[in-house]
């Protein structure tokens, strides 16, 4: 691959381009009905159907408050106090844990973001995710730093204070999760990829040209597409679609279908022809740098 004359901005995704979504959250949501099974004497079936439920009202499968909205635990939510302490805070804990074992770059990622922005070109992320959870997890590894901005879909609805724990609120309300991304904008749901509308906001706001700008992302029906009906050079992440058939069946068993058929692209799934394939983030460079 050559390079690409007069790119001053890298798009990429995030979920199955930058880090490896799959390995991450079905620890996670494993670890946690394990926990909450244990505890309450639910099986994992009940705990995971109720779960899906919130998962699918709210789009994600990191809905953070699902305990407090699953339907299964909504008696033992009577003494909201116990629940917090015996439930919640456990859980929440867990999650946190497992997730700081499983949420990983893929390798070569935080180098070639250094290379890339030291080379004078900005970094976007454009991620169907939840605004609050994709800021979250480019923070916690560590290279929200080498983003320019983010562009992601807008966050769920808090619960009532009342289910809420008052060290949150008072997180949220001061800005504590606030990332070190230099800009944050939340597209309406609607926006969600491929409706291109989210990308030619971006490219307005920040005032770039389609041919200033390079895409990268996994799913070749939704990034692929909107680079190549916006005239953008598209860059197809095989590497994110290499997941194997024992995760995709416990995601399956956790995930809301919708959800899943939305942000796990597969491995054949070329519908939309890439112009260019890498099977590691790093090889994007040649076309940048």
């Amino acid at each position: 691959m050559k390079k690409l004359n007069g790119i001053t901005t890298l798009i990429t995704d995030a979920d199955n381009t930058i880090y490896n979504w799959v390995q991450y959250i079905v620890p996670c949501l494993e670890a946690m009905v394990d926990y909450l099974q244990r505890k309450t004497g639910f099986t994992p079936d009940q705990i995971s159907k109720s779960f899906k439920k919130v998962f699918e009202k709210y789009r994600t499968n990191e809905y953070p408050f699902v305990l407090q909205e699953a339907d299964i635990f909504e008696e033992l939510r009577g003494d909201f106090e116990q629940f917090q302490k015996e439930l919640v805070n456990p859980t929440r804990i867990i999650f946190n844990q497992t997730r700081q074992r499983t949420l990983k770059l893929y390798p070569g990622v935080a180098r070639s973001l250094w290379t890339i922005i030291n080379s004078g070109i900005r970094v976007i992320v454009l991620s169907d995710a939840p605004s609050f959870s994709a800021e979250q997890r480019l923070e916690h590894l560590g290279v929200s730093p080498y983003i320019w901005a983010l562009y992601a879909l807008e966050s769920y609805p808090l619960p009532d204070e009342a289910r809420l724990d008052q060290s949150i609120i008072n997180r949220i309300k001061t800005g504590f999760y606030r990332s070190r991304i230099g800009k944050v904008v939340q597209l309406p749901l609607k926006y969600e990829k491929p409706n291109t509308e989210g990308l030619k906001l971006l490219l307005e706001e920040e005032g770039i040209t389609p041919d200033q700008a390079i895409l990268v992302g996994d799913n070749c029906k939704k990034d692929i597409r909107i680079a190549q009906e916006l005239g953008i050079a598209d860059v197809w992440a095989r590497y994110g679609t290499k997941i194997s058939t024992e995760a995709r069946k416990k995601l399956s068993y956790y995930s809301a279908a919708s959800i899943q058929k939305r942000n796990v692209s597969q491995e054949g799934d070329t519908e939309y022809h890439p112009t260019y394939t890498i099977d590691y983030f790093e090889e994007i460079l040649p076309l940048l740098v």
